[in-house]
């Protein structure tokens, strides 16, 4: 760990004493280096004052005793140089190199020179003067000493002294610091004890006491004011925590939230328990606990499902079987959504709502569907029946009819007077010449036979006239009840028609009722038309169901002038169009929407399902069943569009029942 890390470390009151003393101490090191270099300097420049002023006076004395060659009083003179211990050596050189006095022991060699000049070397310092007699050089002093003790002695005094200074600056730095902690540090230290406490105890209502420096009071205040916007913060944060809780446990559905690694649920609300009869935490203790509530039927399918959306990263829905902690199956309908951070999956969230109830009424509605699509089947063979039983009674009128005249006819006939006649001819077989030409009533026989004759021939031609219409009667019958039977066998099977044949076979069995009501009939085909792949049984209940409700909305308004139109045409590029429109009592804007509903109708004595059931069926074949209409009094149009298919099967979206 570096220097400064380590002073990052430390606590505020240490940097704070650290903060004075540091520059307290450099301080007076830099002003105490200043002075040891200052007094290195005055003690070289004293030292080599010194030794020179003595060296003069030795020379100036020595002049004497050079110029009359007298070492002894020379030598004695460099003697009086004891009194300076720094000197060690003391030599008098003369011109020619000769030593002429010595004091000391130095083993190196004189110098001999005219110039003065003072030198310090690595253990000791050279002074070099000149001897000057009248000015006239007679000799050269050299002079050692050794300035190492005097230096030593000096180097103490100075370390002795930077370490005094240095112990004062310590201490006025360690005095300041501590007058400084009172007014920055401690108020700082409080602060931070306060901002601790607050975090360990959570307690927003701590307020630190403002303190008399004006930064810190600043500070302090600043500090209070953000407790008073967390503590604001942390009382609408509960709130609305509270109400969000409450939220969540008011829905009607349990909300969740997982991991996506493994699904592991990490928040579930209350309404677990009312739904599925778990607590939460049973359900969060087990990283299992969901898969082992599934169906098993549903396990499977629904875990990669799930995994397949997340992976998709895209919002999903699911329906599955779940069993409760009472043994209960119970529907869930699962809703989630993938939570996204950068890029990443991190969380699932959604909701599972019970769906129990509407399953049940689900199967409850197919149920009825099933029972209301089996009673419009009665009711729509009933229709069929009661067509067939119109076209078949008409047809029977005929054959009534026919059968009549042929009795009057045959009443009627002269034929009853041939048996008279032919026994006149018997009686007068001997004399029949004689009784044809004399006797006044043979005489009429052959015209009466000849007229006889003649009627013969014309009621045998009446009587072949109408048998030839009994047996077309006959022929009619047989084909109404062949119809019968092929729409009474074909339920439940598709069929590639041309839905002009379906269209055909509903006015031909409804042919008997709008000949009664007087209704003109328009056929409006426009070709080309594709052929689609239905059931017809279906689709010739709806057109029938269409034609008889047209037949009654006119009825109801119209005596005469009553006008059914079928057109028959493409729309758009995969449907075929099948419309009934009447000139009739028309439907009010409000009903439209209603018409279809179960139950409702507007005919006295109405069942309700002839309209809802054809609704049904048209979309269980891919189609659709839909109403216009202008207006009350101005008719109504009813379409029933079916859908283009291939021949190769069924269309999209048919169901075979």
């Amino acid at each position: 760990m570096t220097l400064l890390a380590r002073i990052r470390r430390l606590p505020l009151g240490r940097k704070m004493t650290l903060l004075v003393m540091v520059p307290c101490v450099a301080v007076l090191l830099v002003a105490g280096s200043a002075l040891v270099w200052f007094q290195l300097r005055l003690f070289r420049s004293d030292f080599a004052r010194d030794i020179t002023a003595v060296a003069e006076i030795v020379a100036e004395n020595s002049t004497a005793a050079v110029a009359f060659s007298d070492a002894a009083d020379a030598t004695g003179i460099l003697r009086s140089l004891r009194s300076k211990p720094q000197i060690t050596t003391a030599v008098l050189v003369l011109p020619d190199g000769v030593v002429f006095a010595r004091y000391g022991s130095s083993g190196e060699a004189p110098v001999r020179s005219a110039q003065r000049r003072f030198t310090y070397r690595e253990t000791d310092a050279l002074l070099v003067i000149p001897v000057l007699l009248e000015g006239r050089q007679v000799a050269t002093l050299n002079v050692v000493s050794d300035y190492r003790t005097v230096y030593s002695s000096l180097l103490q005094l100075i370390v002795w002294t930077l370490v005094l200074m240095g112990v004062v600056g310590a201490g006025v730095g360690a005095l300041v610091s501590h007058r400084l902690q009172r007014h920055v540090s401690a108020p700082l230290l409080r602060l931070a004890g306060h901002a601790q406490a607050v975090a360990d105890r959570g307690d927003y209502s701590i307020r630190a006491g403002v303190e008399s420096t004006a930064e810190l009071a600043v500070l302090t205040r600043a500090f209070n004011r953000m407790l008073d916007h967390i503590q604001a913060q942390d009382r609408a944060l509960s709130h609305s925590q509270e109400r969000l809780a409450a939220l969540v446990d008011s829905i009607d559905g349990i909300v969740w939230e997982a991991a996506p690694e493994d699904f592991r649920f990490t928040f579930l609300s209350r309404q677990c328990e009312r739904i599925l009869g778990y607590r939460p935490e049973e359900w969060l203790e087990r990283a299992e606990f969901w898969a082992s509530l599934v169906h098993p039927d549903d396990r499977e399918r629904v875990t990669a499902a799930r995994r397949s959306h997340v992976g998709a990263r895209e919002a999903y829905t699911l329906e599955y079987r779940a069993q409760a902690a009472d043994g209960r199956e119970v529907w869930l309908r699962e809703g989630g959504t993938v939570r996204k951070e950068e890029g990443a999956v991190v969380a699932l969230r959604g909701i599972l709502l019970d769906i129990t109830q509407e399953k049940v009424a689900a199967m409850e509605l197919e149920r009825l569907n099933r029972h209301i699509a089996d009673a419009s089947r009665v009711a729509g063979m009933a229709e069929v029946a009661t067509g067939v039983l119109h076209n078949v009674g008409n047809v029977l009128n005929s054959v009534g009819v026919s059968v009549t005249l042929v009795g009057d006819q045959l009443q009627g006939s002269k034929v009853v007077n041939l048996p008279r006649a032919t026994a006149m001819l018997r009686e007068h077989q001997a004399d029949l010449a004689a009784f044809l030409t004399q006797d006044p009533r043979g005489r009429l026989l052959p015209d009466y036979l000849a007229t006889v004759a003649e009627q013969l021939v014309a009621e045998r031609q009446a009587l072949l006239q109408e048998m030839a219409q009994l047996g077309r009667n006959v022929d009619h019958i047989k084909q109404i009840v062949a119809m019968q039977q092929s729409y009474a066998t074909v339920a439940g099977v598709f069929e590639l028609l041309d839905p002009t044949t379906v269209v055909e076979d509903a006015l031909r069995m409804n042919s008997a009722a709008v000949e009664r009501h007087r209704v003109e009939v328009v056929r409006e085909y426009r070709p080309p038309l594709p052929r689609v792949k239905i059931d017809r049984h279906k689709v010739l209940q709806i057109l029938i169901n269409l034609i008889r409700n047209a037949k009654y909305a006119m009825d109801a308004t119209r005596v005469d002038g009553k006008r059914l139109t079928v057109r028959v045409e493409p729309v758009e590029s995969d449907r075929v169009a099948i419309r009934v429109q009447d000139n009739g009592v028309g439907i009010p804007a409000e009903n439209l929407n209603r018409i279809f509903g179960h139950g409702f109708t507007t005919k006295k004595g109405g069942h309700g399902f002839g309209l809802h059931s054809g609704a049904n069926a048209a979309r269980s074949m891919g189609g659709r069943l839909y109403v216009e209409s202008p207006g009350v009094g101005l008719g109504a149009t009813f379409t029933l569009e079916l859908p283009v298919a291939s021949e190769a099967g069924a269309p999209e979206g048919a169901s075979r029942s």
